[in-house]
């Protein structure tokens, strides 16, 4: 495994856009008991790459206060946010199921932006992105993909064209317990 960023140069990946699958990548660092620090990934990805844009998928509760000011933050500094409301489903005992995911807004945004990057960057390994990223490489454009170990899919990392370890951004990232 290599653990050396020099050894990626994004100047390579032309046009960059990046889509973060929030709840993946917040799962993914939870196991390994880090958290990351967004604005540090922005200005990253600005000082390496030909960054287009960033795009933040979430789902989220309404009351939840510091993820609205974390929304709020991402927001002015220039995240394409799509935030969506967790659905609360009663099931008949009594029990609560709390639903909601972005997938297919990743997956229409990241078909529709195509004119606009050479790369897609996508954090998450959820083998659902499969047949997105085998859809978009017949376009004409790589895709990255970005994860950890136990949430990256089999079928992700046979499919893009790089795959990526959270751990080689640590410091860049400001990756935390």
């Amino acid at each position: 495994m290599i653990n050396n960023k020099q050894q990626i140069n994004w100047q390579n990946y032309g046009r960059i856009a990046v889509f973060i699958d929030v709840a993946n990548v917040i799962y993914s660092l939870k196991d390994l008991g880090w958290r990351i620090d967004y604005k540090k990934l922005q200005q990253y990805f600005k000082a390496h790459s030909k960054l287009v844009d960033i795009y933040f998928y979430y789902s989220t509760n309404k009351e939840n206060i510091g993820q609205a000011n974390l929304l709020e933050m991402l927001a002015r500094r220039g995240f394409k946010m799509v935030v969506k409301e967790v659905k609360v489903i009663k099931l008949k005992n009594g029990e609560q199921l709390f639903k909601g995911n972005c997938d297919v807004e990743l997956t229409i945004d990241t078909i529709d932006l195509m004119p606009a990057y050479d790369t897609a960057v996508l954090l998450s390994g959820d083998s659902d992105f499969a047949s997105l990223i085998k859809y978009i490489q017949k376009h004409g454009k790589k895709v990255v993909a970005i994860s950890t170990r136990n949430h990256i899919s089999k079928e992700i990392i046979e499919a893009v064209d790089k795959f990526m370890w959270f751990n080689w951004f640590k410091a860049d990232w400001n990756l935390t317990a």
